[in-house]
């Protein structure tokens, strides 16, 4: 049997769907998770919108009534996602223990809510001690080496951070991992929760958010549309269980599909023609790694979160791949729907890309009434599409520079 890498289980908690059936049907009908900003003090903030996950709801899906206390909040939603991509891959800890386990973990912010309340009582408030626990929580590794015990995963505990393409990379390298013979099963996934009051500001004052969608929180991220202004910040978690295909059959788990390649460039100068040069390298680096000809690309997640200049040479790259045949390959832009969750946005696109094999639909790009002209590919606008999807390419291309596609195959 040829090595291959599978997806056996998913799980997802974004501003527009906490659990897959909900995801699903929310990208589906094309519901907007974005709303006006709940929990900080806005009259200082220009962008007043974000996509958020309800403390209530969090609440009645983490196991331990003090876990929302006791952990980060990117630990908490990561912890969810991952129960539930467990729950999905029908793992067992006991049952899997032969097998060499592992977890691959992206974040683009980390545990910023606990390292933010450090800095603010010791600083503002002046306390002389902080806890060893709360010191702990605010630890970039925490996240990964919580969910490790949680499932027993002992061989491999990382964590990557590459921006918005964090979770997209911990994916290629959870791939290389597997058919290096490392490990057998690799938990990956990525988790971020950027809606805390300082770290918000920071942002704020990159002006890399749109500043138009005030007044109107859902049509705020507006992907490939003329009028879009930048970006819309959202908190949010997505999780994988990747594994040896031979393993996945022993288990008898449901696979989605095979991860059958990837690709990653890294781009400095911040002109757009440079830009759109290392995302299509990227591409074209994806394609070889799987063995696939552009032709056989049915679907495309795209990064796509609003970005005056990344939509644009996202689109260009796209046509310097594919070609003629661009035009006819149906694009989808998620972050219309659910934000930019930053780290977690790469797993996320995966997961749509999966429930677009699965289900025999393509997510619309919603908010997508006036079509930017340099913009001029098919984004499946406004309304979800149906279609049979064999191959999927997901882009995750972050502003920053770090560039990560992934090629993912039916194998029905």
């Amino acid at each position: 049997m040829k090595d291959r890498v599978v997806i056996s289980g998913i799980g997802v908690l974004s501003p527009n769907g906490v659990d897959k059936d909900a995801f699903r049907e929310g990208l589906r009908v094309g519901k907007s998770g974005i709303s006006t900003i709940r929990g900080l003090d806005l009259a200082m903030l220009q962008t007043k919108v974000a996509g958020q996950v309800e403390d209530a709801v969090l609440a009645s899906l983490i196991h331990g009534k003090d876990a929302l206390k006791r952990h980060d909040r990117t630990t908490v939603l990561a912890l969810i996602a991952a129960q539930r991509a467990a729950a999905d891959a029908r793992f067992d800890a006991d049952v899997t223990a032969p097998y060499k386990r592992g977890l691959v973990f992206g974040s683009a912010c980390g545990p910023v809510h606990s390292l933010e309340g450090l800095y603010t009582r010791y600083y503002e408030d002046k306390e002389p001690y902080v806890q060893p626990s709360q010191a702990q929580r605010a630890m970039l590794q925490t996240t990964a080496l919580e969910i490790s015990r949680r499932f027993g995963l002992t061989t491999l505990s990382q964590t990557t951070n590459s921006g918005d393409a964090s979770s997209l990379a911990a994916l290629a390298a959870a791939r290389q991992y597997i058919l290096a013979g490392m490990v057998d099963i690799v938990f990956v996934g990525g988790a971020d929760c950027p809606i805390q009051q300082h770290y918000y500001r920071l942002w704020d004052s990159l002006r890399l958010l749109t500043r138009e969608g005030n007044s109107r929180p859902e049509q705020a991220s507006r992907p490939f549309a003329l009028d879009r202004s930048g970006m819309v910040l959202s908190e949010g978690a997505g999780f994988l269980v990747v594994e040896r295909e031979e393993t996945a059959i022993e288990r008898r788990a449901d696979i989605y599909a095979e991860v059958q390649g990837a690709g990653l460039t890294t781009q400095f100068p911040e002109d757009l023609p440079t830009r759109a040069k290392a995302q299509a390298d990227c591409i074209k680096e994806a394609l070889r790694n799987a063995s696939v000809e552009p032709g056989a690309i049915d679907h495309i997640q795209a990064q796509a979160g609003g970005s005056p200049v990344n939509d644009l040479s996202e689109t260009q790259a796209i046509k310097e791949v594919f070609g003629k045949r661009a035009a006819d390959i149906p694009i989808s832009a998620v972050k219309s729907m659910v934000g930019n969750t930053l780290g977690a946005s790469g797993c996320i696109g995966i997961i749509a890309g999966l429930l677009a094999m699965r289900t025999g639909f393509l997510p619309p790009t919603i908010n997508l009434e006036k079509p930017d002209p340099q913009c001029d590919l098919d984004y499946v606008p406004n309304e979800s599409r149906e279609a049979s999807v064999r191959t999927v390419l997901v882009n995750a291309f972050d502003e920053a520079g770090t560039n990560v596609a992934v090629v993912l195959r039916s194998l029905d």
